[in-house]
């Protein structure tokens, strides 16, 4: 088992944010790495869950897009923007859709949402899941952007922590 008694791992990762407004399908961040989202170079993991810590207190509708390459969406805090060639070459591995609208719980100053495989009908949880997450022959390594769905946020750089529930095999 890779990491003690468990197959299982917990992987945070904390994106840099525009502190300007967002419109409506706007990059949120520039594609980030998940590092050791698989077990050695070129390993396969799934991905069941991903939970969202929002420190403004509010949490919009967006995509989380996955990676086997580092590739940008587009600049951050502008439309999406990406020729078919650095798509291609990205890699895609699936996406994820948040909906903001059913956040978690508040925790003060802040929201936590969760959104993980589930049934036909639950619109908090996502039917996306599991994600396989494969990484390049020479990494361990995958990455992750996401655009912003349906609203104007504006954020602090550090307000979003991503934690991605992974299952090693």
């Amino acid at each position: 088992m890779p990491y003690g008694k468990s197959n299982f791992k917990v992987i945070r990762v904390t994106p840099t944010l525009s502190t300007d407004a967002y419109a409506d399908n706007d990059v949120l961040f520039d594609t980030i790495e998940i590092p050791n989202a698989v077990i050695g170079n070129g390993g396969c993991s799934k991905l069941i869950s991903v939970s969202i810590v929002s420190q403004n207190t509010t949490l919009v509708d967006m995509d989380i897009v996955f990676m086997q390459e580092s590739t940008n969406l587009g600049t951050i805090n502008a439309a999406v923007d990406i020729a078919d060639s650095d798509l291609e070459a990205a890699k895609m591995l699936g996406y994820v859709s948040l909906d903001g609208s059913n956040s978690g719980i508040s925790l003060v100053n802040s929201v936590l949402f969760t959104t993980a495989a589930g049934a036909e009908g639950t619109t908090q949880l996502d039917r996306s899941f599991p994600i396989l997450l494969q990484a390049e022959d020479d990494s361990t390594s995958v990455y992750f952007s996401a655009i912003l769905r349906d609203q104007t946020p504006t954020y602090a750089a550090d307000d979003l922590d991503f934690m991605f529930h992974i299952e090693y095999r």
